[in-house]
């Protein structure tokens, strides 16, 4: 048996492999391969409930445990897509998202400990109110933001 490629000449033989790569790359690479599966990465999407989910470079989404993480990122809600329940299922949960660094600090109700979040989401003990007004202002007290218990090491 005869292969196609055998009657066809290199160049349209090198040709078909171009396409054929070109194709692929554009699939696998493209924007919209990702966005078909309902998240593009730092696109903020919602199903049919309230939870509103980051989407990350690694295709998986992050959810807000509550509003003030939320507003730690964003202002309000303008930019969030809503997709189909379905779509969302597809795209695989990554964890939970933690407060921006910097702009608030957190603590938890049952403890007196204020912490600052640092780059990668660790909580960082502030020691003294002087290093809390050197790092938050004369007013740091009022950009501390207690969480649950049961996300304060989340």
């Amino acid at each position: 048996m005869l292969s196609v490629f055998h009657h066809t000449s290199r160049i349209q033989r090198i040709t078909v492999s171009f396409v054929a790569i070109g194709a692929w790359v554009a699939l696998t690479f493209s924007p919209f391969a990702t966005q078909a599966a309902g998240c593009m990465s730092g696109q903020l999407i919602k199903g049919s409930n309230t939870s509103v989910y980051y989407c990350g470079a690694d295709g998986k989404r992050y959810g807000f445990p509550n509003i003030k993480t939320y507003y730690s990122w964003y202002p309000d809600f303008s930019t969030v897509v809503k997709i189909s329940d379905t779509s969302l299922g597809v795209v695989p949960f990554g964890g939970n998202v933690t407060y921006k660094p910097g702009v608030h600090l957190v603590k938890v109700t049952t403890d007196p400990k204020v912490y600052a979040v640092d780059a990668h989401g660790l909580l960082r003990a502030i020691t003294s109110e002087a290093i809390a007004t050197q790092l938050y202002g004369s007013m740091w007290n009022k950009v501390v933001d207690d969480i649950p218990d049961v996300l304060f090491f989340n």
